[in-house]
């Protein structure tokens, strides 16, 4: 288990089976939240506009934490200090076809943004985001590493 684990390590102990472990993770974000908190920051600077996160369409929250164990993909909603809260979808990794990473991109001027995409065995694809590039390699070589190709 890498450091960056540590956000959602006592949040998967509490589900983990006993002899689940946990592989890989990173903090990740449906497509567009970097961009649009950074937009949010800078009007609540320049007016005093306080803006609240709700869940996006589908029900995932914006902002989450995403681990893969050696049987499962878990999607973790993720706290304001960046630390897993409560699970929000747990996926066998029986029903995960790949992940890839897709094209880069800047969501301010100083934060770069990696993106990615789960694709599940029915064909269906989960884009996210993420601005560790490293936590983004780890997860989707975690996930490639155990789907059966």
């Amino acid at each position: 288990m890498a450091a960056r684990d540590w956000a959602v390590k006592k949040a998967a102990s509490k589900i983990l089976g006993p002899d689940e472990r946990l592989v890989a993770s990173c903090m990740a974000n449906l497509p567009g939240t970097l961009k649009r908190e950074g937009y949010y920051a800078a009007l609540q600077n320049v007016v005093g506009i306080r803006f609240v996160d709700v869940a996006a369409d589908g029900g995932l929250p914006p902002k989450m934490n995403v681990a893969v164990t050696d049987r499962r993909l878990l999607l973790f909603e993720q706290s304001m200090l960046g630390r897993a809260k409560d699970l929000v979808a747990e996926i066998p990794i029986s029903q995960i076809a790949g992940a890839r990473v897709t094209e880069s991109g800047r969501a301010q001027v100083t934060v770069k943004v990696h993106n990615f995409v789960i694709t599940f065995a029915g064909g269906t694809d989960l884009a996210l985001e993420s601005a560790d590039k490293g936590g983004v390699t780890n997860l989707v070589g975690a996930i490639n590493g155990r789907v059966r190709h």
